[in-house]
């Protein structure tokens, strides 16, 4: 697994527990409302992390059957820590380049946050449409740049005064790196996707102190893996990180825009 997409070790509950509340929930309300709205009976998800869509669209959608899938074990089993008991749910270890599943399965796919981590975008456009019945839609959302995202904006800037000249480069190049809209449409298209729609929205990031968004993005995304791979213990880093920020913040919990691009399209 490339270390870019290894959500391993601490990083699935820090992800859920600072992460998600950050950054995630009005993003999770807006693409289950737009999955919900054609009215699916069967809803495919790939990249489903740590449940937070699931859980958005199964309140929205309450009688649709929900396959959530990931390709980290450790996240699944954080997902379903956070969604127990319910039978409308079930949690697949699976690639969404490869999917497990029959042609024409699903009413709907959905996925959040985390195709711009995909290795082979348009193979797992392929079996998107292969396993979405004639007429489904998918619906998925991406971070947008980095620069529309400010608190990501603001641990790089930080992180290139702590390691001037060799600043890590995971944020800009994994989460932050698949924003074109002209890409993705060519690439949804290229899939057989019709009627697709891709575009920008933005809302502000929960307020957060310092020490939460050194540790939401640190320690709680595989920027943690390297960083302990090139730079240092990342827990000492997220200190470092978080010091420096509290000084920009001057003490006071931070909120700023965070863009995502969502995108959908037709089989």
């Amino acid at each position: 697994m490339p270390a870019d997409a290894a959500f391993t070790g601490s990083i699935p509950e820090l992800y859920e527990r600072v992460l998600v509340p950050m950054m995630f929930l009005d993003f999770a309300e807006d693409l289950a409302a737009e999955v919900a709205s054609s009215g699916p009976a069967s809803v495919l998800e790939t990249a489903a992390g740590t449940g937070v869509l699931t859980r958005a669209l199964h309140r929205v959608l309450p009688g649709a059957t929900i396959t959530a899938t990931d390709l980290n074990p450790a996240m699944l089993t954080q997902a379903a820590a956070s969604l127990p008991g319910s039978e409308a749910v079930r949690w697949v270890q699976a690639n969404a380049q490869d999917l497990p599943f029959e042609d024409d399965a699903f009413d709907a796919l959905m996925s959040e946050f985390g195709i711009m981590f995909f290795p082979d975008r348009p193979r797992a456009y392929a079996e998107a449409h292969r396993v979405l019945r004639p007429g489904g839609r998918l619906c998925a959302a991406v971070w947008g740049p980095i620069e529309g995202n400010e608190a990501a904006l603001v641990v790089e800037q930080v992180l290139e005064e702590l390691f001037p000249g060799r600043a890590p480069q995971f944020l800009r190049r994994a989460p932050f790196g698949y924003t074109d809209h002209t890409v993705i449409r060519g690439e949804l298209e290229a899939a057989g996707f019709t009627d697709v729609t891709v575009r920008d929205v933005v809302h502000h990031s929960a307020p957060a102190s310092a020490q939460h968004i050194a540790l939401a993005h640190c320690q709680a995304t595989p920027l943690a893996n390297e960083l302990a791979e090139s730079y240092g213990d990342p827990a000492k880093i997220a200190q470092d990180v978080a010091r420096m920020l509290d000084a920009r913040f001057g003490g006071q919990p931070f909120s700023g825009l965070v863009t995502a691009v969502f995108f959908s399209g037709v089989a």
